[in-house]
């Protein structure tokens, strides 16, 4: 039985059909909530300079993040082409998300070159560091790799609520309700120093990200 909906799960059109009805979701939790947002002026900063960032936040936040983005330049994110992937691919594609595939050794040189041409093109990326499968809250080294290669800075970012709960997931996914109070925070942008090693520029992003994460779970407070 599990392997016949692994099987009708991997259907293009359930799962564009299952992302949608995501989509709705997620949008009745934003719009029948409130939400505050901290930090927005790191964005708005680089973006009246026309400096170009990366995205990154933990993959067990990545619910409502697609309502933290509201500037106006494309926004595109790293997903993985596992089933569950091309899930969130769907689901983020209604909120005028595009997607780049990765996180595989199949795939993974292709995908550095399409990031690197977004970032020229002027798009912004949004990056799991610690995706698809783990370990939870670390970085992994492709995404020091890109800011390296591209010599632009880093922004986490993360949401909580008032009203959820996790999954049993390696993740610790945070799932979230409507009728909610929902904060997103973005932190300091963290760029690549010429005294940094990878060992204490990875130190630095992950130290950021988990204090706008602690941040933003203040209502649970």
């Amino acid at each position: 039985m599990k392997k016949i909906i692994k099987k009708t799960l991997r259907i293009n059109y359930i799962q564009s059909f299952i992302g949608w009805i995501i989509s709705i979701y997620l949008k009745f939790c934003y719009h029948s909530s409130s939400w505050d947002l901290k930090g927005e002026d790191h964005v708005k900063k680089l973006l009246s300079k026309k400096e170009n960032f990366i995205v990154c936040f933990w993959h067990g936040r990545l619910l409502m993040t697609p309502f933290c983005w509201k500037y106006n330049k494309n926004f595109f994110m790293l997903i993985s082409d596992h089933p569950d992937g091309r899930l969130i691919s769907n689901a983020v594609s209604h909120f005028q998300i595009k997607t780049i595939v990765g996180s595989s050794s199949k795939n993974r040189l292709k995908s550095l070159k399409e990031i690197i041409r977004e970032i020229k093109n002027n798009n912004i990326i949004g990056i799991t560091p610690d995706g698809p499968r783990g370990p939870k809250y670390k970085f992994k080294d492709g995404i020091i790799s890109i800011s390296k290669l591209t010599n632009i800075p880093i922004i986490p970012l993360s949401f909580g609520s008032k009203f959820n709960f996790k999954f049993n997931s390696w993740d610790d996914f945070l799932f979230a309700t409507p009728f909610n109070s929902y904060l997103s925070v973005w932190g300091k942008p963290i760029k690549w120093e010429k005294n940094d090693s990878n060992k204490t520029f990875k130190r630095r992003i992950e130290d950021e990200l988990n204090r706008v994460t602690k941040l933003s779970n203040y209502l649970n407070n």
